[in-house]
């Protein structure tokens, strides 16, 4: 925001004083083309006449000032705060300060109505993101950026001629270096004045919806009706447009602008050029910060990790997930390959749901929704590895597709190995320190708060350097069931026994890794309730009974 030149601001006073007495008003400032520059020296003048007790109306006036034409709309000051802090009139007022403009008098009650509109519109942006992505709100990191071209595409959507407003101040690159920080500034003092009413926090120029502003879209049933209101108020836009024409010509004189401008005479779509509201949606991964809502590039990521170039190939197959579609990518090129984990997250629903459910009833509650148990992976993914634990590196997620890539762990999986233990085809030392490895790795993990939720042998890798690694982490969370981790360990592990053989050679593994745990600093407790019956009911579907006895021995002369 920067003051008019005298010229304009003496032109601006004539008008304005033709038409409403000085000691009524309020504010004056100029916008537009001519204002701004962008218009020539030819472009009509543009002011916006903020004056007190006018009435419920708005009033538009066209007129010559010293050769040239100018446009003076004069609106009152409780109609103009009511479109600021309201919609009252659909936004066609407020957006005035959406863009730059010259304030000739009144600059600070502008600047006020200014931050206050780019206040609300933050708010209902954030709580819309908040209703479509609750489970991962308060991990969206939120560029500033991202509410003033969604304030563009929305309202461009309800008033379509005012796109052509928004494209001469931010589609062309140069124009977009000029306008888009002073447009920037009402938007960050807003942003501070709701970080400190608490609705987000501010991280490093960026915003992350806080957890308030989740409970408030839950539980603040009005206020979802006031917006319901505003939106309402906002279908009138194209009715009242057509009733306050000097409001529609501000926006046909800037189409006329526009087209002069790019030498176009042919339809086309003014905001084409903008950034897209949706880049600015950004979680954080391995990769850095990376768009939520845009599709995988699986060769760029590939040319950023490993020795892939020119002429690579993308290979997927599908790897299995009976609850999840999980494939394994392979990007190749002469000079290398690349391997990923791609996992789309289901929504667990009718049979598979109800199995699940009275599967482990009263004694496990999973995560069923596809985006929240993505929202687990994600999170504890990037948690447990900032913390140190072997985990995969998380390396995109897609909002929009439920999908997750991260990086695929190379290695032995755990199940395989105890099955060859159990028949005789594996080296048992190697087997049995493995385990003890991943009793200790589970114990560390507990010790650390959090619970892996799905503990079982399959989710476990051995590396080549005979470390083993987690993977599959969407029902790990902070803190949590420890007894479940290690019951379903131990329960699981057990079903690889046939059911009529011995229980002595599983008996060696379940005691390595219970050992492994509590030399690990695991807790005791839950190593003593881990037969109880309140799982060994759970398991006892697949489990023999020989095992079920071998888990129950083990347990309690483990920690005797």
């Amino acid at each position: 925001m920067s003051w008019a030149p005298s010229w304009l601001a003496k032109a601006g006073r004539f008008l304005a004083s033709k038409h409403v007495r000085p000691s009524r008003w309020r504010a004056l400032m100029a916008f537009g083309p001519r204002a701004l520059g962008y218009g020539g020296p030819r472009a009509d003048m543009e002011f916006l006449l903020v004056a007190e007790r006018f009435g419920p109306g708005v009033r538009c006036f066209e007129e010559e000032v010293n050769g040239q034409k100018a446009l003076l709309i004069v609106v009152d000051t409780r109609a103009l705060e009511g479109d600021v802090r309201n919609a009252f009139a659909g936004d066609l007022l407020a957006d005035k300060l959406l863009v730059p403009y010259l304030p000739i008098t009144g600059a600070d009650y502008l600047r006020e109505l200014e931050v206050e509109l780019k206040a609300r519109l933050a708010l209902e942006f954030l709580l819309d993101l908040t209703s479509n992505f609750p489970r991962f709100a308060t991990e969206l990191l939120v560029d500033p950026r991202y509410f003033l071209y969604e304030a563009v595409m929305r309202m461009s959507r309800l008033m379509p001629l005012s796109a052509y407003m928004f494209a001469n101040v931010l589609a062309k690159r140069p124009d977009r270096e000029i306008h888009e920080p002073v447009i920037m500034e009402g938007f960050r003092e807003a942003l501070r004045e709701l970080a400190r009413q608490g609705w987000l926090r501010l991280q490093d120029g960026l915003v992350r919806p806080a957890g308030r502003l989740v409970k408030a879209r839950r539980k603040l049933f009005l206020t979802n009706f006031l917006w319901r209101l505003r939106r309402a108020a906002r279908g009138l836009g194209r009715y009242t447009a057509k009733v306050l024409t000097g409001l529609a010509k501000t926006y046909e004189l800037e189409k006329v602008v526009f087209h002069r401008r790019l030498g176009l005479e042919g339809p086309v779509n003014p905001l084409a050029a903008l950034p897209r509201p949706e880049d600015f949606l950004l979680l954080r991964t391995s990769m850095g910060l990376v768009p939520a809502l845009r599709e995988v590039a699986f060769r760029e990521i590939a040319r950023a990790l490993g020795p892939v170039g020119p002429g690579d190939d993308v290979v997927m197959s599908e790897i299995g997930g009976s609850l999840n579609v999980v494939y394994l990518v392979a990007v190749r090129s002469k000079r290398g390959t690349v391997r990923f984990v791609l996992k789309k997250f289901r929504n667990w629903d009718n049979l598979k749901w109800l199995t699940i459910r009275f599967w482990a009833l009263g004694a496990k509650s999973f995560a069923i929704s596809g985006r929240e148990r993505l929202r687990r992976e994600y999170v504890m993914c990037r948690t447990l590895r900032e913390e140190g634990f072997p985990v995969p590196r998380v390396f995109h997620v897609d909002l929009r597709e439920n999908t997750l890539l991260e990086e695929f762990v190379e290695g032995a999986n755990l199940g395989n190995l105890m099955k060859e233990f159990l028949f005789g085809e594996a080296k048992s030392e190697s087997v049995l320190a493995f385990l003890i490895r991943t009793g200790e790795l589970v114990a560390h993990i507990h010790a650390a708060g959090f619970t892996i939720g799905d503990c079982k042998p399959e989710n476990v890798i051995i590396g080549p350097d005979g470390r083993p690694n987690l993977v599959d982490l969407e029902q790990a969370a902070r803190g949590g069931d420890r007894t479940w981790d290690i019951a379903e360990f131990l329960f699981y592990s057990g079903h690889y026994v046939p059911s009529v053989a011995s229980a002595e050679p599983f008996e060696l593994m379940a005691r390595a890794f219970v050992r492994g745990y509590l030399e690990g600093g695991g807790d005791r407790e839950a190593v003593r309730k881990a037969p109880s019956v309140r799982f060994a009911r759970v398991f006892s579907i697949f489990t023999p009974a020989q095992v079920i006895e071998a888990i129950d021995r083990v347990c309690e002369e483990e920690i005797a």
